[in-house]
């Protein structure tokens, strides 16, 4: 029988805490600093792997949310033109990849990365109007974004929210 994912992580804790990091040298401060980071890691992957594919799909929404809102609330020159157009394929992609975790990940990332392109061509020839939409909706996005994230860690005493 091969051990689950939460057994093989729980595994690789156990070597990292019990093996690895007693036997760095007194003076290796960064190595310890960043076993005990590693391990940090694998503790909070541990507990939030189940709920993992939920919190990335929820990613991929909001960013379609505000792929959706610049698309119709900006406008410009010739490149943002075609900024716009790559980021509606990059939304009709997203939606058609599939629901798999990689295909999330995958959309939500070719998302972003069409918004990012949008932001560039907008500072370039788009008018001031959608200029200014442009960062009051990003801001907005990101602070509801920002809030999600500050709950989804803060059974883990990042934030104290």
């Amino acid at each position: 029988m091969s051990p689950d994912i939460d057994e093989r992580l729980a595994s690789v804790v156990r070597a990292l805490s019990e093996v690895i990091l007693p036997h760095l040298p007194p003076d290796a401060s960064l190595a310890q600093e960043q076993v005990h980071l590693c391990i940090g890691h694998l503790q909070i992957i541990r507990a939030q792997i189940d709920e993992a594919p939920a919190f990335e799909r929820g990613e991929l929404e909001d960013a379609l949310t505000l792929a959706e809102a610049l698309s119709a609330g900006i406008s410009g020159g010739e490149q943002t033109r075609k900024a716009l157009a790559a980021l509606a394929v990059a939304r009709s992609e997203a939606a058609t990849l599939g629901e798999g975790p990689s295909a999330v990940r995958a959309g939500r990332q070719n998302v972003l990365q069409a918004i990012d392109a949008l932001v560039k061509a907008a500072a370039c020839d788009a008018d001031a109007p959608s200029r200014a939409y442009l960062s009051a909706e990003i801001l907005r996005h990101e602070s509801e974004r920002t809030l999600k994230d500050r709950q989804w860690f803060a059974p883990f005493g990042f934030d104290t929210l």
